[in-house]
């Protein structure tokens, strides 16, 4: 069975991806107040989170230690429900931009809004 790695292209597709999306967020008034510095190498860490999230290799737990360093470094944006839906609509059109497959960007949305959710919820102050 492939998987949405393998949908998308493999893992050089999602990190096209995640520069798409990040070139948009520096251009969003809503969402830029949660990046730090456009030079920074969020690009590349969303992109590794990205391929392993879609069941691409490991490499975000193996190079940055995965989903405990993902869910910290939302720790205290206090990110609104204007800006988690922000960010899903802007990951959708980064996927119109490279041209990922309507079925890919279905099978995606779940992860989308699942993944902005939890990162909504423990943003806030006093989050578990």
């Amino acid at each position: 069975m492939s998987t949405l790695c393998d949908l998308a292209g493999g893992p050089d597709a999602l990190h096209r991806l995640a520069r798409a999306f990040h070139v948009r967020v520096f251009e969003d008034e809503l969402l830029t107040p949660l990046f730090r510095d456009p030079g920074e190498d969020h690009a590349d860490r969303l992109g590794l989170w990205l391929v392993e999230l879609t069941g691409g290799p490991p490499e975000h737990t193996e190079a940055r230690g995965g989903f405990v360093v993902m869910r910290e470094a939302h720790r205290g944006l206090r990110i609104s429900e204007a800006q988690r839906q922000r960010w899903v609509e802007l990951m959708d059109l980064a996927c119109q931009d490279i041209g990922l497959s309507e079925e890919f960007r279905r099978r995606f949305r779940p992860y989308l809004d699942g993944g902005s959710t939890f990162a909504l919820r423990v943003s806030q102050a006093g989050a578990a």
